[in-house]
């Protein structure tokens, strides 16, 4: 098997530095290229990070794994659409919070995604600091570069 080789991220994210440490994130995402593509930009945040590739399997993950933080959904997956399976979601734990993530951002899907349950969305192709940003806001803000590597430790 090929390794795949993504780009380096850990240079260029707004000069900031997130530390997610005992955070889970969980990616519903249907195609590997797609959520090899997340798990990159995520790397060095040290959430762990969890994959459902299907709305099914997001729920049952939703259910088994009470650690999840937070779920990042993509809207067009197999069986069980990602609208769907974010109502099956907050039917478990309605407080969990998920952001949707879509290539079709048409204005009524975005209301879609709003009326399912997600309480942000973000466009494809997905931009890493807009990501980043986004994510902050549920699981705490980065801190500058500057600030992070004068902090005792690093």
């Amino acid at each position: 098997m090929r390794e795949l080789l993504f780009t380096d991220f850990s240079g260029s994210s707004a000069g900031k530095v997130y530390n997610w440490a005992g955070k889970t994130i969980l990616i519903a995402e249907d195609t590997d290229c797609s959520f090899l593509y997340l798990k990159t930009i995520l790397r060095n945040t040290s959430a762990t990070i969890l994959w459902a590739s299907t709305g099914q399997e997001a729920i049952n993950l939703v259910r088994e794994h009470r650690e999840i933080d937070i779920v990042l959904m993509d809207i067009n997956m197999p069986g069980i659409s990602g609208f769907e399976a974010t109502v099956g979601i907050h039917s478990i734990r309605p407080e969990l919070p998920v952001i949707a993530q879509t290539a079709y951002v048409h204005d009524n899907e975005v209301e879609l995604c709003f009326s399912s349950g997600c309480i942000d969305y973000i466009p494809k192709p997905i931009d890493k600091n807009m990501l980043l940003e986004k994510l902050g806001k549920f699981l705490g803000a980065g801190v500058p570069k500057a600030a992070a590597k004068e902090a005792p430790g690093h």
